[in-house]
């Protein structure tokens, strides 16, 4: 073989590893960048990673504000759309107040569940709602009000949190019922709540 076939061989191979191994990076990128940001109902979508916790950033108009605003979920909407929810869940929550109630033996995860959804309805800039935790009986050294779903009026909202032997959230006569199975649950739901609410997602 002479010197020319030689270096046409060695140039054929490079080009075809180069080949290679660029679409190779080109299909990593792409996977990467699908992973990381992407499209929800035709809201933008990013992943983003604090060390462990991983949340993801919303980005959605509110009003007829032109402005972007950017939401934190704790959960990618994708993975919430097994939790079955009522449509037009909005009208039963949005009034002049919400309560956010609960049996007093839950943990901190309860906790959390709350602050999930407080944060989005009581922020100024979305639903300007004026939230409250409650319990749904009375014990000992309580400062927080009893609340049931047997307050429900056309200006209070109730929201109660349930363990039981589901992950659902449906409507209990107006009110709002979180049943979950697990307190880790709990969160998930107030995450499909809160971005149902928003309009994020949708019931089903």
């Amino acid at each position: 073989m002479n010197a020319n076939k030689q270096v046409l061989i060695f140039i054929v191979v490079i080009v075809i590893f180069l080949t290679i191994g660029g679409i190779s990076l080109i299909l990593y990128q792409k996977k990467m960048y699908s992973d990381t940001f992407f499209k929800y109902s035709g809201f933008a979508v990013h992943k983003v990673s604090d060390g462990p916790l991983e949340e993801y950033e919303i980005t959605l108009y509110i009003g007829e504000n032109k402005q972007p605003y950017v939401i934190n979920s704790r959960y990618n909407p994708k993975d919430l759309e097994g939790i079955k929810i009522y449509d037009n869940i909005r009208k039963d929550l949005v009034k002049e107040k919400l309560y956010i109630t609960m049996e007093p033996n839950l943990s901190s995860k309860a906790v959390i569940a709350f602050a999930e959804i407080d944060k989005y309805f009581e922020n100024p800039y979305i639903f300007n709602l004026p939230t409250f935790p409650a319990l749904i009986r009375e014990i000992a050294n309580n400062t927080l009000p009893v609340i049931t779903c047997n307050d429900v009026t056309s200006t209070t909202s109730v929201i109660f949190f349930k363990i039981g032997e589901k992950n659902e959230i449906y409507n209990q006569q107006g009110c709002v019922v979180l049943e979950a199975i697990t307190e880790e649950d709990l969160i998930k739901l107030a995450d499909r709540l809160s971005l149902t609410a928003l309009g994020v997602m949708s019931g089903r």
